[in-house]
């Protein structure tokens, strides 16, 4: 594949990015108005960078040759996700810690 994963590998991440941003958007409407204005910002942002890879995987994901260029805007799409969830790890340990708590 193209993508360099198998379909149920790329599903599974998205999958789990969906459950733990979910799990940060309840925490968040949960905490205190400072927390939440802190990290209300980059929360969007992050969820935004979620919809964006899984709207480029499902256009190239069921097509038996997707067009090259709907695959490199797929590729740099999950590789800018993957930096911001590298880059938002703070956020969330910080956020959902206290509700495991």
């Amino acid at each position: 594949m193209a993508t360099g994963g198998t379909r149920e590998e790329m599903d599974a991440k998205i999958t789990a990015w969906e459950r733990d941003l979910e799990r940060l958007r309840v925490a968040l409407a949960r905490a205190p108005e400072p927390v939440h204005a802190r990290y209300h910002p980059a929360f969007t942002e992050l969820y935004r960078g979620k919809e964006i890879v899984k709207s480029r995987w499902e256009q190239i994901r069921g097509v038996y040759r997707p067009e090259p260029a709907a695959v490199q805007r797929f590729q740099e799409a999950l590789a800018a996700m993957e930096a911001a969830w590298r880059a938002a790890r703070p956020m969330l340990d910080d956020v959902l810690k206290p509700m495991a708590a």
